[in-house]
């Protein structure tokens, strides 16, 4: 007797992992369904160490007006697949932030732009909001990390991309 079971698979045909039903990753889950359509971290990752690209992900909070702020994902060096995964989930290509007053531009160099992702909130939020909202940031770069060459080793946060 053969017993069928239904596996969730990615687009290169590698098995979908999956992990433990817990709400407080709901984000996590969420950006990992999104990623289905497209390869695999794992197949992603040696296409960057093919093209001897070093994928890093920056992660920093910013002011973006005197009442808002944001926390502000910045990821370089991306190649296809991962580029259309992260435009799928709401990044756009910038130019580099510079510092946590100076926010990326428009994409004036597309061979030096980061793609970018933010997440604003007002200043005088309650800090549990915030809270939550640090915690979602940590599970976009855990989730990104998964794509990278040098995985979690290529999460920086409070720092800058290096021009």
């Amino acid at each position: 007797m053969e017993i069928a079971v239904n596996k969730i698979i990615y687009q290169c045909r590698h098995a979908y992992e999956s992990f433990e039903n817990d709400e407080r990753k709901g984000h996590l889950a969420a950006l990992q369904a999104s990623s289905l359509a497209y390869a695999c971290p794992a197949c992603c990752r040696r296409e960057f160490q093919i093209l001897s690209l070093d994928c890093q992900a920056y992660a920093n909070l910013q002011q973006m007006s005197p009442g808002m702020s944001a926390f502000v994902i910045e990821v370089t060096q991306v190649i296809p697949p991962l580029s259309h995964i992260l435009a799928r989930n709401d990044y756009q290509q910038r130019a580099p932030s510079l510092d946590e007053l100076t926010p990326g531009g428009e994409p004036l160099d597309l061979p030096h732009a980061v793609w970018r992702k933010e997440f604003w909130f007002a200043n005088d939020i309650h800090p549990q909001h915030v809270l939550i909202l640090m915690d979602h940031l940590k599970q976009e770069i855990d989730w990104l990390a998964a794509y990278m060459p040098s995985g979690k080793a290529a999460a920086h946060f409070g720092e800058f991309v290096h021009p």
